[in-house]
């Protein structure tokens, strides 16, 4: 159906797994997954994803770190970060990295997919511009 990658970072597997990668492949989604920032990184150099779902609070390398040594790489895929800490500190940080959205954890699947699309549809207007 969609031919838009998606990569989940989050070292939590029931969190990576259940609330992130399988809805969105049962949506039609191709979805890679990675642990931390550092898998991340490795992962969007081999996987090229269309967008980004990553936690903030990971071991080895957080979402910050994460996020911020993907924009220092030229790096511009739009990255949805979910999680608990959602701080306004927090969110201003995010925007300052450029991240396209926040979504608060725990959360339902049909508000991470709507994300997911609008983020599909920024991709979409970026292209025919």
């Amino acid at each position: 159906m969609s031919d838009i990658k998606i990569l989940a970072v989050d070292d939590s597997s029931l969190s990576r797994r259940r609330f992130v990668a399988k809805p969105l492949r049962d949506a039609g989604y191709e979805v890679c997954e990675a642990v931390n920032g550092e898998e991340g990184l490795s992962a969007v150099e081999e996987h090229n994803p269309d967008i980004i779902v990553s936690d903030l609070l990971m071991p080895v390398m957080d979402g910050f770190e994460f996020i911020a040594a993907l924009r220092d790489r030229g790096v511009t895929t739009p990255v949805i970060v979910a999680s608990a800490d959602i701080q306004e500190t927090t969110r201003e940080k995010l925007e300052e990295l450029g991240t396209f959205a926040f979504i608060n954890k725990p959360f339902k699947a049909d508000e991470l997919l709507t994300l997911v699309q609008s983020a599909a549809a920024s991709l979409t207007e970026e292209a025919t511009a």
